[in-house]
């Protein structure tokens, strides 16, 4: 199912453009995800494993379907605040994980101005820190038992409408409206999961 995000209700850091577009790719995965999900219903509904059927690529476009529902809802609903920095419990445990605030979103940067696809933030439930990951696929983001708390697309659809090439200005701006009191909620949710 496609949600909402009131969040973005007149958020003007992205183009209203690019929003739409941004917002209908996301649709348009929750669709195919819908679609690839009933055709592997139906062919384990056969009750047997057939060489010929198509279970293999099935579960590799559904996962990517999945995961990029799951990581567009998660970069869609961090957005849409001004001049907010990490604060309380988030700071801390940023500070724990990574020496310091300004070290933490020194790092988040330079991984999501290098990263193709995805960056995100996750808790390791392992370990009991967070770091920034990225990947280049929808799908790419498993390291098993870490909890993503934050996302920043960095596909082309994401920026080149407002910023043509430069994703650094893109970068820059969505770490400017960050939504850090729902970071800090999601952080909350995985520390206490471990």
């Amino acid at each position: 199912q496609v949600k909402q995000f009131a969040n973005l209700t007149g958020f003007d850091a992205l183009s209203a453009r690019s929003l739409q577009e941004h917002l209908g790719l996301y649709a348009g995965y929750v669709t195919k995800y819908n679609e690839l999900y009933a055709r592997l219903q139906a062919l384990q509904g056969l009750g047997r494993v057939r060489a010929d059927s198509d279970t293999e690529s099935l579960k590799v476009d559904i996962t990517f379907a999945l995961g990029a529902i799951k990581n567009h809802e998660l970069y869609f609903d961090v957005l849409g605040f001004d001049g907010e920095q990490p604060a309380g419990p988030l700071a801390a445990e940023i500070a724990r994980s990574c020496h310091s605030v300004p070290q933490f979103l020194m790092d988040l940067k330079q991984t999501a101005v290098l990263g193709r696809g995805w960056a995100w933030t996750a808790y390791d439930l392992d370990r009991g820190y967070i770091f920034n990951y990225q990947a280049g696929t929808q799908n790419g983001m498993p390291v098993w038992n870490s909890i993503p708390i934050m996302a920043i697309d960095l596909y082309g659809h994401a920026y080149f409408y407002d910023f043509g090439p430069n994703r650094v200005a893109y970068v820059e701006t969505v770490m400017a409206h960050l939504a850090w009191n729902r970071v800090a909620a999601r952080l909350a949710c995985a520390q206490e999961a471990r």
